[in-house]
């Protein structure tokens, strides 16, 4: 790469290949094609994320001067890229096995047979605790036939990393995140220690209330259904989610100039994804929101979440260079979306949009279950941080299930540890970008008033962050907005707080 016609030739090549793998990826989550086509996405785009385009855009980086900070942060941006993409690719015949074999009914459940995709919709319905835990052993079973594919995949990838010139998976991962997960993880562990005490006794009242069982006995087959049972879906009705989300929308004045740039697939189809989710396919002219319309909070909380991201999208700067428009630190886009949806956890709006006054004792389970997230995350990352030490099948079963009960206080099906895993590096971002929420809205709230969801100029100020799309990685938006540092303190005050109350 020699010069500005072929970086622009790059861009161009970027933006086709991540609409296509997006549109792909929308296809077959929305139930709109019954098989993903991963490799035959990425064989059409090897030549852009292979080895050598690696090394023409990291030459061409080098040789870029100290004195040409943008040109630097969009090159080292497209090596970002073309460095997760080459790992992607690496591995895409097995996602796509993956995925495919999740999808069949290969479990025998009550004499039918099931994919082991569905067991989360069973388990949200199991009221008896003994199905619940031969439900988890059945996902378990489900996992270790997946087994073979798994350690596959993550040999590959390690392979990828080490023909990239690192020193192994994580390393690569780091470089593309700019995270060093350890020291991140240390100072999460760090912060989060001063909640154990308290939330381990709110988590026993709340499941022996809730599900009946001691909390020794309870297990991540459990949360589900635990989760239903604090949910007043008299107040979360099916019928109330979209106007809530419009009457939010419109209340603060973030309706996207362009027309239906935020499109919602809300076609219930046979084979649609469960769980709702954004996707971009053209930044900022086309992002969908994808779900099956259902009563709950955790469906509220879901499309107020997938909003948060999809206005993001939608008001970025359509003139931003393709870096800046669809590749960043995932983060500061899970911080936008994570305010959004922690509108749920404010008692005057629970009382204004839905008219729901009496809303104590939902808060405190919100707290409690927000609390219960953010530990389930960094368990997550521990194990993924673990994982690189090696060791056999038997070992890091045992190591997953000790380490997710040590952080979250419930059991896990040992087994279910190759599941997990592909969350593992993913939790950082959520852990970071709950992280930024926090200061964004302490920020919002000092500067617009508790009640900044209905502010104007609240909206503007959102709007202005959102135009630079990606640019920004999360701590260099806080330090450009004078908010401070990325510190997991200012989280686990908060959830302190909220178990406090």
């Amino acid at each position: 790469m020699t010069g500005a016609m072929q970086i622009e030739s790059y861009r161009t090549r970027l933006e086709e290949f991540e609409q296509t793998l997006n549109r792909e990826l929308y296809q077959y989550y929305a139930g709109l094609k019954e098989q993903l086509e991963l490799t035959a996405v990425y064989s059409d785009y090897s030549d852009l994320i292979s080895i050598e385009s690696i090394r023409e855009v990291k030459t061409e980086l080098e040789n870029v001067g100290e004195s040409f900070p943008s040109r630097r942060k969009s090159l080292n941006k497209i090596h970002e890229f073309l460095v997760d993409q080459h790992l992607d690719y690496c591995t895409a015949a097995r996602t796509q096995e993956i995925v495919r074999f999740t999808s069949q009914p290969t479990l025998s459940w009550q004499g039918k047979r099931i994919a082991l995709s569905r067991i989360l919709s069973l388990l949200k319905n199991e009221h008896d605790a003994a199905k619940r835990r031969r439900l988890g052993e059945k996902y378990a079973e489900g996992v270790r036939d997946l087994e073979a594919l798994w350690q596959d995949k993550f040999s590959l990838q390690h392979s990828a990393a080490a023909s990239l010139g690192f020193e192994n998976y994580i390393r690569a991962r780091e470089f593309i995140s700019g995270i060093d997960y350890a020291s991140f993880l240390d100072s999460v562990d760090e912060a989060l220690a001063r909640l154990d005490g308290i939330y381990l006794e709110r988590l026993r009242v709340s499941i022996e209330a809730t599900l009946g069982i001691a909390l020794q006995d309870a297990g991540s087959w459990d949360t589900a259904l635990w989760q239903i049972q604090n949910d007043p879906t008299q107040v979360f009705q099916e019928k109330g989610l979209l106007p809530v989300l419009n009457a939010v929308i419109l209340e603060l004045g973030i309706q996207p100039e362009r027309d239906a740039a935020v499109f919602f697939d809300l076609e219930d189809r046979p084979l649609k994804h469960g769980r709702p989710f954004c996707i971009p396919i053209r930044v900022p002219q086309e992002i969908k929101i994808v779900l099956r319309p259902q009563a709950g909070s955790r469906q509220y909380a879901a499309l107020l979440h997938e909003s948060g991201h999809a206005h993001h999208l939608a008001w970025t700067g359509a003139s931003l260079p393709v870096e800046h428009r669809i590749w960043g630190d995932r983060a500061l886009s899970e911080s936008y979306a994570f305010l959004f949806e922690h509108l749920l956890a404010d008692s005057e709006w629970l009382a204004r949009m839905l008219s729901y006054e009496k809303s104590r004792e939902f808060l405190r389970f919100q707290s409690l279950y927000r609390a219960f997230l953010v530990r389930r995350c960094a368990g997550r990352l521990c194990f993924a941080l673990k994982l690189s030490r090696g060791g056999t099948s038997e070992d890091l079963s045992r190591i997953y299930a000790e380490t997710m009960k040590a952080y979250t206080g419930i059991g896990y099906q040992a087994e279910s540890w190759m599941a997990d895993l592909s969350d593992g590096f993913d939790s950082a971002d959520y852990l970071r970008g709950w992280i930024l929420e926090c200061m964004l809205r302490d920020y919002l709230s000092g500067r617009y008033g508790k009640a900044w969801y209905r502010s104007r100029s609240a909206a503007g100020f959102l709007k202005e962050i959102w135009e630079t799309g990606l640019l920004y990685r999360a701590d260099e938006l806080s330090r450009e907005l004078g908010i401070g540092n990325l510190e997991p303190q200012i989280l686990a005050d908060e959830l302190l707080g909220g178990l406090q109350n």
